[in-house]
């Protein structure tokens, strides 16, 4: 039987509400329910009433990832920038830092929406550890983060499919708006040290590279 996961405190009305109106949960069954920081426990539900009471059964050990990856993502239209975020966590990424570029339209981002879509993702594919979002950076700013490996993704016919250093711990990987990253973004990325790399022959769509991107640094393939 599926034992649904929870992040956040046990008097959340949210979790409460959940577990009672939505999962529809009886006393004993039992609940994950972590803090979003790799610490996990195992809980009965002892009794729903006004409030509802558990039981410890035991405390969880949680692997830490062998990689962080940070995914430095150009701000994208509304729905395709909450895709490439949900599917991002999914995929195993440390944090988020959306990016304006010289081709970017959009500059606007809900904020709070995008860390509920986190959490939500995070609970569905069973994630110890919130990914976190952080506030909007000019490319010129977030391109001098430091990283074991920089990777910034980039497509013409002179840039080398991405080999992931499966040594690295940390990684950075940018990917840009539609119509891509200017030279002078490649540039600038280059001369801090930044590595430009494809991820195929084919052009793929912003949300896309994000997700393949993470994918494949993640899991170093």
């Amino acid at each position: 039987m599926k034992i649904h996961r929870f992040i956040g405190h046990i008097e959340d009305q949210e979790i409460t509400r959940q577990i009672r109106n939505v999962l529809k949960l009886k006393a004993g069954e039992r609940i994950i329910l972590g803090d979003g920081k790799g610490h996990d426990s195992l809980l009965e539900i002892a009794h729903i009433d006004k409030e509802i009471k558990y039981k410890l059964i035991e405390i969880l050990e949680t692997a830490k990832p062998k990689r962080e990856v940070h995914l430095y993502l150009a701000i994208l239209k509304k729905e395709n920038f909450e895709l490439a975020v949900q599917k991002a966590v999914e995929c195993g990424v440390s944090t988020i830092t959306p990016i304006i570029t010289e081709h970017t339209i959009k500059t606007g981002l809900n904020i709070p929406r995008l860390e509920k879509i986190i959490l939500e993702a995070s609970e569905q594919c069973g994630r110890a550890t919130l990914p976190e979002i952080f506030e909007i950076f000019y490319f010129s700013e977030a391109i001098d983060s430091h990283a074991e490996e920089k990777i910034i993704f980039h497509t013409d016919e002179n840039t080398k499919d991405y080999a992931p250093n499966k040594e690295a711990t940390s990684v950075n990987i940018f990917v840009g708006p539609e119509g891509g990253f200017t030279e002078k973004e490649i540039s600038l990325a280059k001369e801090r040290g930044y590595t430009p790399a494809s991820l195929g022959a084919l052009t793929l769509r912003g949300e896309t590279a994000a997700i393949v991107g993470t994918y494949r640094a993640v899991h170093a393939i």
